[in-house]
């Protein structure tokens, strides 16, 4: 340093953790407003683990990956929708895939995921169980009321409006 300036590191530390733990004791709040205008719930993604062991189980058919480099494993699992039903099929997809978006307390979260996986399980028969199928509708529906509605923890408006949008097209999508 040509003027002998000299950055006091250990000083620049002890004020960062003075900050953080300032901010931990009065976070900041931003008001945010989104724009639901262009709404739309995101596909199904894929979740790659790494380091790690890695199951995969559909049906009676397991693989077992563990701290293997160089495995690429994969299942084709393809059933046909009942007729009349795929609409609520890619709708009950979209509703998994943005599930934890939805910023549903534990219990209710794993009850939507049972729930919509049974509604697949149910539509993909040759002749589904209307009643099955109107009953985890309706499951769903009451599972994201709270969120449409602006009642629920932590609910945003772009989650509030995703689960009006949910719902509506729940009670859209049934065949009659």
């Amino acid at each position: 340093m040509a003027s002998g300036f000299k950055i006091n590191k250990q000083g620049i530390r002890q004020m960062t953790r003075e900050i953080e733990r300032e901010f931990a004791k009065n976070p900041v709040r931003v008001p945010l407003q989104a724009d639901p205008s262009g709404v739309q719930l995101p596909l199904a993604t894929t979740v790659n683990t790494y380091h790690g062991p890695v199951v995969t189980v559909t049906g009676n058919h397991a693989q077992l990956a563990w701290n293997n480099h160089a495995v690429a494993q994969g299942q084709e699992s393809t059933e046909q929708v009942a007729p009349g039903y795929e609409e609520l099929a890619d709708l009950v997809t979209r509703l998994l895939a943005s599930l934890p978006s939805l910023s549903l307390d534990t219990d209710d979260e794993t009850e939507a995921h049972a729930t919509s996986e049974t509604i697949l399980r149910e539509i993909v028969r040759a002749k589904p169980d209307r009643g099955v199928v109107r009953r985890g509708v309706t499951m769903l529906k009451g599972l994201l009321a709270p969120i449409a509605s602006g009642i629920s923890k932590a609910v945003t408006q772009e989650s509030a409006e995703v689960a009006q949008q949910m719902i509506e097209s729940l009670g859209n999508t049934l065949p009659l």
